[in-house]
Formats: structure tokens, sequence, C-alpha cells
């Protein structure tokens, strides 16, 4: 998969955000050739998203909770691919090391549903009613860092990320000024919509990773 066709493909940027975003994606190979020997698994298939996607709370509260990442399963030609959407802020404006621990948590929710899937355990998660609730839930919906990683410290990060929803302040603020601000494209969403459909018949057809499917044989 080319990582940047749906970069290149879009009207909503300009040539010269387009070619930032393409010079940032050695940090993006680099980090997942990281992550990938840090757990002994082919990252999948990723690509970068030209429109920052957000999740609206409809409580009082208020507030948004922004998609910097997200795994999605996709359900085309009678198969399951399983891919990672990557947005461009994250590209552009994430540390290395935030990016290394996003696409490393990312890699758990491949995991996660590869485990599901081969399991035929596909019960419709249940929905929230805030950013912090759904942020506190994506990571309950990850296969815990300990049984794919090797490195105590990136399971110690990933760990400690997680509970704190993976909202990082620095990213945010960079977010809101050079993207938001700058009027460039955002998908607002509501609260409990960030899911996919899959149909049974696929995931039955569908052959994934025999190093992960090893690996989750192992998993309770």
């Amino acid at each position: 998969m080319d990582a940047l066709f749906r970069v290149e493909s879009t009207d909503l940027l300009d040539r010269k955000l387009k070619k930032s975003i393409a010079t940032k994606m050695k940090n993006v190979l680099e980090q997942v050739k990281a992550v990938e020997s840090a757990s002994g698994l082919t990252y999948p298939p990723y690509y970068v998203e030209p429109v920052l996607t957000v999740v609206e709370s409809n409580d009082n509260m208020g507030g948004l909770g922004v998609l910097y990442a997200r795994t999605v399963p996709v359900d085309a030609n009678g198969s399951i691919t399983i891919v990672v959407e990557l947005s461009a802020p994250l590209v552009l404006y994430a540390t290395k090391s935030l990016l290394k621990t996003i696409l490393a948590h990312e890699l758990l929710h491949y995991v996660e549903l590869v485990k599901n899937f081969s399991r035929m355990d596909v019960a419709s998660q249940i929905t929230t009613s805030s950013v912090f609730e759904e942020q506190y839930q994506d990571g309950s919906r990850a296969v815990d860092p300990s049984f794919v990683y090797k490195e105590k410290r990136l399971i110690s990060l990933l760990k400690k990320k997680e509970t704190e929803g993976f909202s990082d302040s620095k990213l945010n603020e960079k977010c809101r000024l050079k993207w938001i601000e700058r009027g460039l494209p955002v998908h607002k969403i509501p609260i409990g919509t960030n899911q996919a459909s899959v149909s049974a018949e696929s995931i039955v057809r569908t052959n994934f990773d025999p190093k992960v499917k090893e690996l989750i044989s192992k998993i309770a």
C-alpha cells in the first residue's frame, strides 16, 4: 500500500504541505521498523489521512478528542484487511518518541482485532458518551503490551499512556495552532461512531498473519 495515496490525490492540501508530509514519512518508516523489531511482527498496512478526525463529546462537559491514529478493519472483496490510519498532523508534528509509542499502540489494536476475528469474538463494543471514556476504552480494546513487546521501557510507556488516554498536550497544541486554526481539513464525528462493520463470511475467508495467530494462541 502506498502510504501517501490519500495525501497525493487530495485537493484539500496545498503542494507545500504535501511535500512536508512526504518529507516526514522517513520518521514513520524508521519508527515502524523499530516497532517491528520490538515485537517480531510485520506491521500492518498503513496510510496517511489528510483530514484530521476529531470526536465530539455529547455530554455537558463538551470537548473534542483528536484521533491521531486508528486501526480499522476493511471488509472488501470477500476478506478482511486491517489497516492503520495515521493523521497528517501526527506525521507532521509528533516527536519520534511519541510517534513510536502511537504506532506501537496501534499494533496492539491490530493484534487484538486478529485475536477477536480468529475466535469469532466480534460482539459490538459498548459506545461511550464522553471523550474521556472513549480514550479510556481505547486502551481496554488493545491487547496487553507485555504479550507483544520485549522492550521493558516500551511496555511501561504504553501502559502509562493507556491510563492517560494517549493525550499529549504538546501535540494537541501544535495541532490546534498549525492545523485547526489555519482552517485545514477537519472531520468531526459524534462520540461512539468510530466503528466499522464486517461480515462473518469475510472473517472466515481471511488468512491472518501466521505469526500473529501463533502469538494470540498463547493469550488466554
